[in-house]
């Protein structure tokens, strides 16, 4: 059967049941993979996948069951388990499904993988890296081709698809020169073309250099509280957390977001615009569909530095009797700005560019602490020395309301479009 008819085939059984209603999701994946490791390319394999998640709701009892095979019998099976489970489920009045508004069926991208492409943009990849930077060793390299195809149904009516084939890159890296090295990095992007060399995309090239620079770094002297110039990637990763930690089901559900009573209030500086993106033709890993059985549409989240909405699902918005967010499942897209990236450098006098944060969970209200990697010393508006790790802290959304500036240059992963940001009140601690 066909994803659709799949689906189809499950509400059927569903109504069967006698439940008052439910849901399913059905998938289909094909993954081909060229893998590099140790120093050679080392697998092509490729991977099948099929999965079926099935919800039944009966009474505001809501039960749920997986399988991972399309055979009628499990499909059957899986209907049966969900049924049985919701007699035994709490009451929930939040539980529901979509209302019907208009079917989505989405195809793009490219359904059948090349090997040799897939090959061909490796092997550049090693000779391109070899040729312009010389230092870097490559601890493992993924080129893969991924193609998905995918339905959400309700006994409601709706029917929801979509397929889409990408082809992404993951690289881990270091740069060994004798018995220095520096510290690992990654990177990663996903594209609908196959023509591009896979050094062009994404911020490959910018850290490969960098890698290589770190080869050699200081500590930071003294603590202070500066300013950082966040790369996207680590820009990403503060909007992220905002979010996670603001703006979610969870957190606005047990009422503990500190931003539960922000809507159309300012959050964070006039400078930034954040939305969540559907189908676009800028993000070939956006998306049609959302998770929770409606079209997916665009969303602003931050406009002007105004909370414009929280991102809440179907689930969520019943629940807190707060609007459903259209993109709540979408695509990151931080606006840019209009300064040039080394204007905004020149404008720090002490601080850091920030490439990457590893530390642990932020604190509810968005604390966090950790280490600074793969990162650089800004000295009156200059980039100098690689620093060894440095332990910096601060305030994830404060970070937010202290953006200065943003860069007009923006780094798009195929998943996400996001400028550089110029932030402060960030505790720097070195030695």
């Amino acid at each position: 059967m066909e994803i659709r008819e799949i689906a189809a085939f499950l509400c059927d059984k569903i109504r069967g049941t006698g439940a008052d209603m439910g849901r399913c999701t059905v998938r289909r994946g094909e993954s081909t993979e060229v893998y590099y490791e140790s120093g050679k390319i080392s697998m092509i394999r490729s991977v099948f996948s099929e999965s079926v998640s099935v919800a039944v709701i009966n009474g505001q009892r809501c039960g749920s069951a997986s399988v991972n095979s399309f055979e009628r019998d499990e499909l059957e099976r899986a209907v049966a388990e969900a049924f049985a489970a919701s007699e035994h489920a709490l009451e929930d009045e939040a539980e529901g499904i979509s209302e019907r508004t208009e079917d989505v069926s989405s195809d793009r991208g490219i359904r059948r993988p090349d090997r040799g492409v897939l090959y061909g943009l490796l092997k550049g990849l090693l000779e391109d890296t070899a040729r312009e930077f010389p230092k870097i060793s490559y601890d493992n390299i993924s080129v893969s081709h991924r193609w998905t195809e995918g339905a959400v149904a309700n006994t409601n009516g709706v029917m929801l698809s979509e397929s889409n084939g990408l082809l992404s890159y993951d690289a881990m890296f270091m740069a060994r020169d004798g018995e220095n090295t520096s510290s690992f990095n990654y990177t990663g992007a996903a594209t609908d073309d196959t023509v591009t060399p896979l050094i062009e995309r994404g911020e490959l090239r910018r850290l490969l250099g960098e890698s290589q620079r770190q080869l050699e770094t200081v500590p930071v002297e003294g603590k202070f509280v500066g300013e950082v110039i966040l790369a996207p990637s680590m820009l990403e990763e503060v909007v992220g957390e905002v979010c996670g930690l603001f703006l979610e089901d969870g957190v606005l559900i047990d009422g503990t977001s500190p931003w539960k009573d922000k809507l159309g209030r300012q959050v964070a500086s006039p400078l930034v615009n954040v939305t969540m993106k559907a189908l676009c033709g800028e993000l070939p890993a956006s998306s049609a569909v959302a998770r929770d059985g409606y079209p997916a549409r665009d969303a602003e989240i931050i406009a002007g530095g105004v909370l414009k909405s929280f991102l809440l699902s179907r689930y969520g918005a019943k629940k807190t009797g707060l609007a459903r967010c259209p993109g709540w499942d979408g695509a990151l897209c931080v606006a840019p700005g209009t300064d040039r990236l080394a204007d905004m450098i020149a404008g720090v006098r002490r601080g850091l560019l920030v490439n990457r944060f590893s530390g642990g969970a932020p604190s509810p209200n968005g604390d966090f602490s950790g280490v600074a990697k793969n990162s650089f010393l800004i000295e009156d508006g200059a980039v100098t020395a690689a620093v060894s790790e440095t332990m910096i802290s601060g305030n994830f959304a404060q970070m937010l309301a202290d953006v200065s500036a943003l860069s007009a240059e923006t780094l798009n992963s195929g998943g996400s479009i996001v400028p550089w940001a110029r932030t402060g009140g960030v505790t720097i601690s070195g030695k």
